[in-house]
């Protein structure tokens, strides 16, 4: 993987270009040009005058997202499908991407269930590749009411398989669970939940498997993390900083990104706000790592450099907590 080149999208200077340090972090300040401190928007092929949403990278820079495009969905009125795209090391950017099709995208189902819209999302991908984690309400149900579950698909001889629902204790009756992600010891899976036991709202929990390969009960992360707002995605760098959404107190408006330090198992330290140069008065949401650990991506609704709905930026990770 090289660098961002001119292309159509705009979107250039290096995925994995100068490595910025992370506020706090140890190192002397340094002089950053303004390609550096720029936040950029991804572009086309990736952005479109839909809306684009959640986003992962596998370490060969394969992005995975959600959108709502009209053109390639899966079935007419279907609210978001999962995308995949692949990164060309010879342009310098992604190829076009590729609506992953049925049966990972579910066409909506609403004579059966007025709440099965079609409706997948939140697509978690792991480092290798072949295993991705998101959220769907193709299983959704009027009564009990429950909108979305869990799901993981594999890629097996080049074939994505059948979605699987991620079963009790991870998808629930009450819980609406989303946004599924792996912390960076391989193992333990955080998702978001309104399941009893919180602090309001939607909190973040995680699970690890026992030796049997079963998720265990989930643990809640705790009032560093949760709070009676809304917390969701959480996404861990290799220093072990998790990366979230919140619309806690203290935000410069909307959800915001927010991070905390890993101080040991299900325990970490004290929520800051990744500041203005990524969260905004709109909605800046679902942050995500590229590879390389050298830049910051998400999405936001912000109207300064977008190209028509919902878009994918990314920045330098020296910004990202100034």
């Amino acid at each position: 993987m090289s660098n961002f080149k001119n292309g159509k999208g705009g979107v250039y200077a290096s995925l994995l270009g100068v490595c910025g340090l992370l506020a706090g972090a140890q190192g002397q300040a340094q002089e950053h040009s303004w390609v550096d401190l720029a936040i950029h928007n991804f572009g086309e092929p990736i952005n479109t005058m839909w809306a684009e949403g959640e986003l992962s990278f596998a370490a060969d820079g394969t992005m995975v997202f959600c959108s709502a495009r009209e053109d390639m969905a899966v079935a007419p009125g279907d609210p978001k499908d999962l995308y995949i795209a692949t990164f060309n090391e010879t342009t310098g950017t992604w190829n076009s991407p590729v609506n992953m099709g049925l049966p990972i995208n579910a066409a909506p189902a609403t004579d059966v269930d007025p709440m099965r819209r079609g409706d997948d999302r939140e697509p978690w991908i792991t480092a290798d590749g072949n295993t991705i984690y998101f959220k769907s309400d193709r299983l959704a149900s009027s009564s009990p009411r429950n909108a979305t579950d869990l799901f993981v698909t594999h890629k097996v001889n080049g074939e994505w398989t059948e979605p699987e629902m991620l079963g009790y204790p991870i998808s629930t009756n009450e819980g609406n669970e989303h946004c599924p992600a792996i912390l960076q010891d391989g193992k333990t899976l955080c998702f978001a939940s309104m399941r009893a036991g919180g602090y309001g709202g939607s909190d973040i929990w995680c699970s690890s498997p026992d030796a049997d390969g079963n998720w265990m009960e989930p643990v809640n992360q705790g009032p560093n993390i949760n709070t009676a707002a809304e917390e969701f995605h959480f996404t861990q760098d290799t220093n072990g900083m998790v990366y979230f959404t919140s619309n806690r107190e203290g935000g410069l408006g909307g959800m915001d990104l927010w991070g905390s330090m890993q101080q040991g198992v299900n325990s970490w330290g004290p929520a800051v706000n990744l500041g203005p140069r990524v969260n905004t008065d709109a909605n800046d949401m679902c942050p995500a790592l590229p590879p390389g650990g050298e830049t910051f991506s998400w999405f936001s609704n912000r109207q300064d450099n977008s190209l028509g709905n919902i878009d994918i930026f990314w920045t330098q990770k020296v910004n990202v907590g100034e």
